[in-house]
């Protein structure tokens, strides 16, 4: 080491950064306590209690462990760098507090809809605190959230599990045993795209076809990132306009995955009530994405008949029940009397529909938000090597989809936290802060640069 006089200027020369498979060769397979309480934590969610709602064992957890961690030295900082989350999390509790008390809401809802968005920015402001540290973190607190995925499928759902939770598991538990695979075995990476493509074919013959459709996306964004990967060239100058038309190849391809569907399902290899289910949700004026969630069109409604201040907590009307019936008549969908009498909750089938339904503007503007972190995380992807890259791959996709198409409901709350946290920090948040628009500009990749 070079003596540097007191009063002078040293120039360091820079150095190249460790190649990213030495890194989590040497550094992942480290052992600490954290590791197993990666694993644990997420299997909480199996014990439930009825308290304002129902709240998890993992709910009242995170509590403590979020105090716990912010205790560490760097909390403060690494809280920092994703202040427009929190920024964003307070307006949607503040929009849903003020629309609660001018609306009225019973305080069972109100009390439930508050707490709904409390835990969930307490659950991300945990997992930011501490899975970001290591890699290894983030793939074996997926392996938990797959195993708990198995034994929280609602009783309601029964006859419906790989639907409604074994597809989960079964992609969670698989992309996080993957990295744990090529710790020892990198060259394995180069397989991920076939275990994927794999998965999302089986689970298309569990009739999961949101699974089967996210995955194979996922599926073909790890084989492009891993074939675009040889060429350092295309990495230094992929832009912005690149990745867009990257995106309308991305369409192309998820038009492809329906038709596969379809062909698939009207064949009669995915069975009866598959194929009966499909005519039913096509039979209409309306695409086969609208006929399985007909709901939104009347979320929808209800957002343009109060589109800054919402509905309330659980919102409540029947007037938007009878227009789901008559939405329904009117486009040939098919329709279920008996259901018209037993619920009055305004129907919403989206993070996005649903939040803005309950809590007005504020509470989609935070949704709105979430929904540009997936493409960015995508972009900042195909820039380098990362081990993480199957995970990573299919939690943009799985987040795009449950934004746009799934309710935020039950344990939603605990894949979103991690879902946001990993794909937060692979644009390299856990680096630098994120602007609240993250710009695609050169200043902006300069300061999400890690």
């Amino acid at each position: 080491m070079s003596y540097v006089p007191k009063g002078t200027a040293a120039i360091a020369r820079p150095r190249p950064a460790p190649p990213i498979r030495r890194a989590a060769a040497h550094s992942e397979v480290r052992f600490d306590p954290w590791i197993i309480l990666a694993f644990l934590y997420p299997l909480t969610q199996m014990v439930v209690f009825d308290l304002v709602g129902q709240l998890f064992l993992m709910d009242l957890l995170a509590i403590p462990l979020f105090v716990m961690l912010l205790a560490l030295p760097d909390s403060i900082e690494r809280l920092k760098r994703i202040w427009p989350l929190f920024v964003l999390l307070a307006l949607w509790l503040a929009g849903q507090v003020v629309t609660d008390l001018v609306r009225g809401s019973r305080p069972d809802d109100f009390l439930r809809g508050w707490a709904k968005i409390v835990f969930f920015a307490i659950h991300i402001g945990a997992l930011w605190m501490w899975l970001p540290r290591r890699r290894i973190y983030f793939a074996v607190f997926a392996i938990g959230l797959g195993i708990a995925a198995i034994y929280t499928i609602p009783p309601q759902f029964a006859g419906y599990e790989w639907k409604f939770g074994y597809d989960r598991a079964l992609i969670y538990i698989t992309l996080g045993s993957l990295f744990l695979i090529t710790l020892p075995f990198p060259r394995m990476r180069f397989l991920a795209p076939l275990i994927l493509l794999m998965l999302s074919f089986f689970l298309l013959f569990q009739a999961a076809r949101s699974a089967f459709g996210i995955l194979f996306i996922a599926a073909v964004i790890c084989g492009a990132a891993l074939f675009f990967g040889q060429f350092a060239l295309f990495r230094k100058r992929l832009s912005s306009g690149l990745l867009a038309g990257l995106f309308l190849g991305g369409l192309a391809v998820a038009g492809g995955a329906t038709a596969i569907y379809g062909t698939a399902v009207e064949s009669g290899l995915l069975g009866r009530d598959a194929l009966v289910k499909y005519r039913d949700q096509t039979s209409g004026e309306v695409p086969l994405i609208l006929g399985g969630r007909s709901e939104s069109l009347v979320a929808v409604q209800a957002i343009a008949d109060s589109p800054v201040l919402g509905h309330g907590s659980w919102a409540r009307d029947r007037r938007y029940v009878e227009l789901h019936h008559a939405i329904k008549v009117e486009y040939g969908l098919p329709v279920f009397d008996a259901e018209r009498g037993k619920r009055d909750l305004i129907p919403t089938h989206s993070y996005l529909l649903g939040s803005w339904v309950e809590g007005g503007f504020l509470g989609g503007l935070f949704w709105l938000w979430v929904l540009t972190i997936p493409f960015f995380a995508l972009y900042y992807l195909l820039k380098r090597e990362e081990p993480l890259l199957p995970l990573i791959a299919y939690c943009s996709m799985a987040l795009i989809w449950s934004v746009l198409f799934s309710p935020f409901g039950l344990s939603e709350r605990f894949f979103v936290a991690f879902q946001l946290c990993l794909l937060l920090w692979a644009v390299r948040a856990g680096g630098r802060s994120i602007t609240l628009f993250a710009p695609l500009t050169r200043r902006g990749r300069r300061k999400q640069a890690a």
